[in-house]
């Protein structure tokens, strides 16, 4: 299910467990649209999503970078910013980060779905029936 990102981050906010899920479940949905249009996609697997008690790590976050930065240039290779490497035990995603994200991911929705919706269909009869 497709949810509004946050595109407004700043230093102030917080990244819980709802800000994970949210990216996560949008990168997936962009996922979903672009096979629709297209038979593959090279996709890093991102889990459950995460509780109260689950907390992302620095592979978590890479695997957003990566299915972004997967998407966005097999699809339209959009300028969504610089792919990030994060590390274990170096400084966590910052609200810079967060928008180039999240602002990627809305960009991609906006051109995935509309492609997706665009796509022509012929209609046909088959056994009498119509498709």
């Amino acid at each position: 299910m497709w949810t509004k990102p946050k595109i407004d981050w700043d230093i102030n906010s917080r990244f819980d467990m709802r800000d994970f899920n949210r990216i996560k479940n949008n990168l997936e949905y962009l996922k979903e649209l672009f096979l629709a249009l297209y038979p593959d996609i090279a996709w890093q697997n991102m889990g459950v999503d995460k509780g109260y008690m689950g907390y992302p790590y620095a592979d978590d976050i890479n695997k957003f970078e990566d299915n972004l930065d997967t998407l966005s240039s097999s699809f339209a290779n959009l300028d969504i910013g610089n792919k990030k490497t994060f590390y274990e035990n170096q400084p966590f995603i910052d609200f810079i980060e967060l928008n180039r994200i999240e602002k990627g991911i809305q960009m991609l929705y906006g051109q995935l779905y509309g492609s997706s919706q665009s796509r022509p269909m012929l209609r046909f009869t088959l056994n009498g029936g119509i498709f």
